[in-house]
């Protein structure tokens, strides 16, 4: 009995055909059944029964079908756990990170950093901050970018400071003010990141004692930022987000200034690999030497 068997099997119960099976497998329909009947003559039964409604398990095919299931779904798990041991060990740098500074910062960091070392190899893991601190968590990366504060325990190294500003439609009535009062998030429509996302603007608002009427929520800056250019409301986003951002919209510092703080979070960096190690440094000196800001915020 094969892996490649099991997975015939697998994919003509879930298909319901055999030729639809083999199109899924990249095989020929004829190779197929050789696979399904050379293990249905291991097994000692039969596992599938053809009609005109197409192919459907037997009594005996269904009660072996969720630990078929199991096995290649422990594989798919062992090669997976193969590749990050491999990665582990190599020249393979694995990075959390939250959108804006893959968007604004890891393109020109890794393209800078591969020209010293050519060895190098990136792989990302993007996602909201809650997403970020389980994948350093539970090891899956060699470090994450966070915003603090944040609760993992681990170590903290501080980057680069990011301002939060107010984004608002052109032809706001604030549009022409030096700055724009958080207490102004309360009184008319705000579009919103999600909640796992907004953990920056909510601390302002809250710090403000600010209720939001939020009326719109997004789980992507971009979009944020275009409902906002389409007049549904207004928003507070981070000036990494902005730097890379072309919509029709006007920039405004908020009223008080507030920032975030962007900090590289790795669980032991002595016991870390020598490239990462080499990495990390090389990211706190891009950040201290990188001063781009909005021209009109």
């Amino acid at each position: 009995m094969s892996l490649k068997q099991y997975q015939a099997f697998l994919q003509t119960v879930e298909h319901r055909s055999v030729s639809a099976a083999a199109a899924a497998m990249g095989v020929s329909q004829s190779a197929l059944t050789q696979a399904l009947g050379a293990l249905e003559k291991q097994f000692g039964f039969r596992l599938l029964v053809r009609n005109r409604g197409g192919v459907r398990l037997t009594q005996e095919g269904r009660r072996v079908y969720a630990a078929v299931q199991q096995v290649v779904a422990a594989d798919a798990a062992l090669q997976s756990t193969i590749r990050e041991v491999r990665e582990s060990g190599s020249s393979t740098i694995r990075i959390a990170t939250f959108k804006s500074v893959a968007v604004s910062w890891l393109p020109a960091m890794m393209k800078a950093f591969q020209a010293a070392h050519p060895e190098a190899q990136f792989r990302l893991f993007d996602g909201a901050y809650a997403e970020v601190d389980e994948y350093v968590r539970s090891g899956t990366v060699d470090f994450g970018f966070v915003s603090l504060p944040d609760a993992l325990a681990c170590e903290m190294f501080p980057v680069k400071e990011d301002r939060l500003l107010a984004v608002l439609p052109q032809g706001h009535p604030l549009a022409s003010a030096p700055a724009v009062p958080v207490a102004q998030f309360g009184r008319e429509p705000v579009v919103s990141l999600v909640d796992s996302t907004n953990r920056d603007a909510l601390r302002v608002l809250d710090a403000a004692g600010v209720t939001p009427d939020i009326r719109f929520k997004t789980a992507d800056d971009y979009a944020l930022i275009s409902m906002v250019e389409s007049g549904l409301g207004i928003c507070i986003t981070h000036e990494l987000v902005l730097q890379s951002d072309h919509h029709n919209v006007v920039v405004r510092e908020l009223d008080p200034p507030a920032r975030r703080t962007i900090a590289i979070a790795i669980p032991d960096l002595k016991a870390a690999k020598p490239l990462v190690q080499t990495f990390i440094r090389f990211v706190q000196t891009w950040t201290r030497e990188s001063d781009v800001r909005l021209p009109d915020a």
